[in-house]
């Protein structure tokens, strides 16, 4: 029974060893394109993020001043 257990985990083994293989000659060249589309990608959205990087803590900030106009307007009208 050990026997033909180890026998099995053998040739399980071994075909995806073969298997692994195949997929490696078969996409090996496409691996080089994405790796180009990938990097191409990366750089697209790293200038993205660059390009918006201030717009977002400038609400920020506007929206802050705007509540602290809008306390000093009302605390002069209440006087």
């Amino acid at each position: 029974m050990e026997a033909a257990e180890e026998e099995i985990e053998a040739a399980v083994c071994e075909g995806y060893a073969e298997g692994y293989k195949a997929a490696m000659l078969q996409y090996a060249p496409d691996a080089a394109a994405y790796k180009a589309t990938s990097d191409a990608l990366r750089k697209e959205l790293e200038a993205e993020r660059t390009k918006n990087r201030y717009f977002w803590p400038s609400i920020g900030a506007s929206a802050g001043l705007s509540l602290v106009a809008g306390f000093l307007i009302h605390s002069w009208a209440v006087r």
